[in-house]
Order: C-alpha cells, then structure tokens, then sequence
C-alpha cells in the first residue's frame, strides 16, 4: 500500500510542470493569438489596428513584455512618441531591457531636439582619405574641384591628369566621365544636381560639358569668346535651389548664369578694385536665400551679390591668404578653402573660425560638405582626397531603427531600416556589406538592396484639400496653380485626393489620370469647418498602404483653425508622418507664413510655400523627387521550415558605417 502511495506521488510530481504549464498555456491562449494578430497588422503598417490588440494581449497577461515592446513601437510608428517612451520605460523599469532598447529610448527622448537644432560642430577630425595617384586604375592628379551627391559618391576633377571620376564613399573608382563626342582638355571643376546631373568645366577648351550621374554625356555649354554665353577659361561651377547653373568665367572675369535647360539667363561682375568689382575670381557657392557669395583669391576676399548679381557687401574679418572653392553647409555656414586651412563663415552671426585640420592640407582648392556636415577636400600637391568628420560623430553610434518586417510573399522577405546618426541626420549610400541581418537565431545570408531604386522610381501624390468656407475665395488661383503643378507628374506617377472641411472624404482614389486628380481638388464642396487632423491621420492611413515614394501635399490658405487640431495634436500628426518617412508640403494661398504649418513641414522633411509669392513652387515637382527617405529596404528569400509554422521568430539588423555601429530588434509571426 505505501508503495502505490508513493508511486502516485512521484507521478503528480512528473505531471506538475505539465499541469502548470496546461493551466498557463490556457490562461495565455488568448493573450498570444491577440499579439499575433497585433504583430500581423504591425507589420502591415495597421498601427492603430495593433495597438488595440497588443493592448488585449497586455490585458490577459500584463507581464507580457514582446507585447509590450510591440505596443510601443505600434505607439512610435502611430506618432505617439511619448507613449513609446512609457511602455519602453516600462520594460527597463522591469529591468527586461537591454542596452539595443535604451539606446531607442534616449534617440526618441532628444529627438525634437535634434530635430530644432540640426546643427553640426565646427569641430573636426581626420576621417578619410583617397589618395589618387594612382586611384584603381586611374591616375587623379592636381584635383581642382569636388561635389558630394545624396548617397555620399565623391566627384572630383582632376586638372593635372585631365580626369573626372566618380567615386564610392568607401574610396573606389566607380566611373569616368568621358565621351567620343567631346575631346576635353584640363577640367577644373565638377558639380553634381540634386536630380543627379553632372557639370564638368573645361579650362582649356572653354566648355562646361553636362552628363548624366550614370557617365551618359547629355551635351556641353558655351564656346571660346567674351560675349554673353561664351568663356575663357571656365573655372568653379555651383547650382542653385533651382538647379541653375554658376560659371566663374576666370579669363573674361565675370560670373555667367544658365538655367536647367542651358539656356544663358544673366552675366555680372567686371575686373576692377573697387566694390563689386573682381580680379581674379576662384570660387562661387549660392546660400538658402538665393545670395550668391564670390571668393576673389587676387583681392583676398570674398563678395555677396544678390539672386540679380547686384554687389550687396564683401565679407570683413577673415584675414584670408587665397581664398579659392567655397560651399556651404546644411546649416547655412560658408566653408572657405584657403591655401593650407579651411575657414567657416557664420551667416548668421557674422563670424569666422579656423577649422583645424591637423595640419593635414598643404593647398586644398575646394570643399564640400555632405547632408551629415562631414567635409571633402581636394588637394591640389598631395593628390589625395581628404574627408574631416565632426569629431563627436566619430566616437558616436549610429540610430538604427527596425521599422517593419514584410513577411507576406515568403519565402520572400523584406526588412524595414532607418538609420540615422547620432544627431539624427540620415545615413544615405549604405550598400550590403554595411548590413548584418538575423532572424530567429539565423545570420541571413545573400541580401539585396535594389528595391530602394525601384521604391525610388515613382511617386503616390496624395492632395489633402481644403474646402472650408474661407478657402473658397482662392478656387481660381488653385485652378491655375493646381494644373500648372499637375501638367508636370510622370506618366507613372499615382495621386490621390483626401477633401476635408468639417468632415473629410476621398474624392478620388489613386489614379494616373491628371484630369481625374485635377478635377477632384477643384471640386466645389465648400463647407464651415477645418477638422485638419482626422483628414491627415487618415491620408497617412491612404498612403501607407502604397509601396512607391509617398508625399502628401496640403492645398490650404495656412490659417489653422481651432478644431484643426482638436482630435489629434500636431505633434502627433507631424510625427506619424515623419515616423513614417512622408514628407509634407503644404501649399498656402494667403499670403502669410504660419509658423506652426512651417514647422510642421520642415519636421517631415517638406517644405511651406507661400504659393502666391514664391519663385520656388515652379520647382516643387522636382523638390519631391528629390526627398530621399532614411529608410532601407533590405530583401532577402528564406529557407521555408514547416516546424515554425505560427511562431513568433525575432528579428535583428546590425549596422556598420565607417566603424560607427547600431542596431535593433522586431520580429515577425513565421507564416
């Protein structure tokens, strides 16, 4: 009898774990399928959907951190930054973080921030270097000028070896820019478009030569002379907000303009000693505002002119030795190459400072900066490209976020990335040897980037209109600006209209058709009411669910009103549309810029016009395309394992740029 009593009692002692585990598996069942489902509309970008079911899976077990982390990123990707920050500071508080989720949460703590300040440090540091002779196979020798493009390719003219290249930000010579049709003499400078032109100055032939990023020779400006239109002697080259082509024309000391099209529009500048006048011309940039600045290395300063070439005032205090290439920043500050240093101009405040190099130039002709404040020189007697990093950003890590992962055509897969540096600035220009991808406890292996050009290649405009009452007064000024903006969409572009008053309403849906969309945002619905944030949340909503390059473009008259903001604050509408990479344009027809509207853009990455008073709406179009977005696509195709059929598998990216690392976490429910 004691022997069966024991007997059972060690076979309650087997089952027990099996018991507990029945009853938890029974009182989670529910809580797991609501996060499933959560994860299954996050990663469809169905945030508002997935915080309501991850918030259910909370609420059958509170202890559930994956649905927790997931609440807050569903929070994050939705625009509600500070309730991201509550939950993740929930999980580190239940010391269940680790250092991937605390470096996320004090990224989104600084955030705005960085987002008002976008400044970077006059501070610098050796980061780079290329020498050039030789460069792979090329020889790149007495290099006169540099430009910089979006994804961090280096250009550079090679006066001494009668070469211009294009170079990978990792230093390899990617092509050279020649052509059968043309037989090109010392080129002296290279400046590259923000739609990815490429200008080329001959020096000796008198030319400035016009190719494509690809190496594609498109055609050349000018020829030999002194009249309007022609050179001697064609040195720096610069290209406005408007891409108009800058020629300091050295021999005819002059400064000639030419539009987009190569048409010549406006000459300025004669030889003298006097204000205004030039001796001998080296550098030329444009700043924001349209002001074009002239370095003049004979009279050892450097002159502003306005938009019209009329002299408004010469830099004072410099003390510079031989001013030559002359650019300016994001933010605005005039970087000066000057023989063996580089000096910084602050617009602003009117002040200069010396921006150590380490000793490292011996005469640098020009200079550069990327989107990241990172500077590029070329010297002239070294023969070496020279790339200086703000010192902080060298010692700092980079922002990476897992946005989504796209498991709906597996075995295909896509993982979702932003990355950012420690300031907040877009990383552009990573290739597949800067990405570690994971997923379950599996490094992936061949990964594939080319749907970021596809993504790039055509647009999904959506129109969020306006049709209060106090817009109705501006219908046939949208008429003429409205079709103006409309006639130059690619045949391949898609737009969409979103109208709203008191309510809103889509009144077409994605279409190619110009007419149809031009149509729908003319449409006479004028009613009271201004309810802006409902009609926003939901155009993002729209364009979510599209795969191309997204905008949304406001046509208002600026003047919020009180119920604009009345469900949902700007904040929160601003970030859902930066958190998800849309840019915003608004488009105001009354004639005042509201500050909050202008914020509201600049935060997103867009732009407030001022549409009946501004020379830039004509170039809108372009502006959007032009907008490239932080984030990767990053495709890869997965072995299929039936045994993980419905599990929940974690997912990691790991980033490496220039030494400079980061990385993230989501995960996805294996189909």
């Amino acid at each position: 009898m004691k022997r069966i009593i024991v007997l059972i009692i060690i076979i309650l002692a087997l089952l027990s774990p099996a018991i507990i585990y029945a009853q938890d598996t029974a009182e989670n069942r529910y809580g797991l399928e609501f996060f499933k489902k959560g994860v299954h509309h996050f990663n469809r970008k169905e945030y508002e959907a997935s915080i309501d079911f991850f918030r259910k899976a909370l609420g059958e077990n509170p202890s559930d951190e994956k649905a927790r982390f997931f609440l807050g990123m569903a929070y994050y990707k939705a625009g509600f930054d500070e309730s991201a920050m509550f939950e993740f500071n929930n999980i580190i508080g239940n010391e269940q973080g680790d250092s991937i989720l605390s470096n996320f949460v004090r990224y989104l703590s600084t955030k705005q921030f960085l987002l008002r300040r976008k400044k970077k440090s006059d501070d610098y540091t050796i980061g780079m270097e290329i020498r050039g002779n030789p460069l792979g196979k090329y020889i790149l020798s007495k290099a006169t000028g540099i430009d910089i493009d979006k994804t961090g390719n280096i250009y550079v003219a090679g006066f001494g070896s009668k070469i211009a290249l294009k170079i990978s930000q990792d230093g390899s010579p990617l092509l050279s820019f020649v052509s059968p049709k043309i037989n090109h003499g010392r080129l002296y400078d290279i400046v590259v478009g923000k739609n990815g032109d490429v200008y080329i100055s001959d020096f000796t032939n008198d030319s400035v030569y016009h190719f494509q990023t690809d190496g594609k020779y498109v055609g050349s400006l000018g020829s030999s002379g002194f009249k309007v239109g022609q050179f001697y002697g064609p040195t720096s080259l610069t290209l406005d907000e408007n891409n108009d082509l800058y020629v300091v024309d050295s021999g005819n000391v002059r400064i000639e303009k030419f539009s987009e099209n190569g048409d010549f529009l406006l000459t300025f500048g004669r030889e003298g000693d006097g204000e205004g006048e030039l001796k001998r011309p080296s550098g030329i940039a444009v700043d924001h505002a349209g002001n074009i600045y002239v370095s003049d290395h004979g009279k050892k300063t450097v002159q502003v002119y306005d938009r019209s070439g009329n002299f408004i005032r010469i830099l004072e205090g410099g003390d510079l030795t031989d001013p030559y290439g002359i650019s300016f920043t994001e933010d605005n500050r005039l970087i000066i190459s000057d023989r063996d240093r580089l000096m910084s101009y602050d617009i602003m405040h009117s002040t200069w400072t010396e921006i150590d190099t380490g000793g490292r130039l011996k005469r640098v002709l020009d200079v550069k900066s990327d989107h990241l404040g990172q500077l590029y020189t070329c010297d002239f007697e070294s023969d070496t490209i020279l790339q200086f990093v703000p010192k902080a950003d060298k010692y700092r890590n980079l922002n990476v976020i897992l946005d989504r992962i796209d498991a709906e055509s597996f075995p295909a897969v896509v993982y979702y990335v932003t990355v950012l540096d420690a300031d907040g600035f877009p990383i552009y220009g990573l290739g597949v040897d800067n990405f570690l991808l994971r997923i379950g406890k599996g490094i992936v292996g061949k990964i594939d980037l080319s749907y970021n050009e596809v993504r790039n290649s055509r647009l999904r405009l959506l129109f969020l209109v306006d049709k209060s009452a106090s817009m109705q007064q501006y219908s046939r000024d949208v008429v003429s600006y409205i079709n103006q903006f409309v006639s130059k969409t690619s045949s391949n572009d898609e737009m969409a209209v979103i109208g709203f008053n008191h309510e809103s309403w889509i009144a077409s849906p994605f279409t190619r058709s110009k007419l149809r969309t031009a149509n729908a945002i003319l449409e006479e619905k004028y009613a009271p009411g201004k309810a802006f944030d409902t009609a926003f949340r939901r155009g993002i909503d729209y364009l979510n669910r599209e795969f191309y390059k997204k905008a949304i473009i406001v046509v208002t008259d600026g003047l919020p009103a009180d119920q604009s903001f009345q469900t949902y604050s700007l904040e929160s509408c601003l970030r859902y549309a930066a958190n998800n990479h849309i840019p915003v344009y608004f488009l105001s027809f009354e004639g005042k810029k509201d500050t909050r509207l202008d914020y509201f853009a600049r935060s997103t990455g867009g732009k407030f016009y001022d549409v009946l008073h501004s020379n830039d709406f004509p170039y809108l179009y372009n502006t959007i395309k032009g907008f490239r977005a932080s984030e990767y696509l990053i495709f890869f195709n997965d072995v299929y394992d039936p045994t993980l059929a419905n599990f929940y598998l974690e997912a990691e990216v790991e980033v490496d740029y220039n030494g400079r690392v980061g990385k993230n976490r989501l995960g996805l429910i294996y189909p």
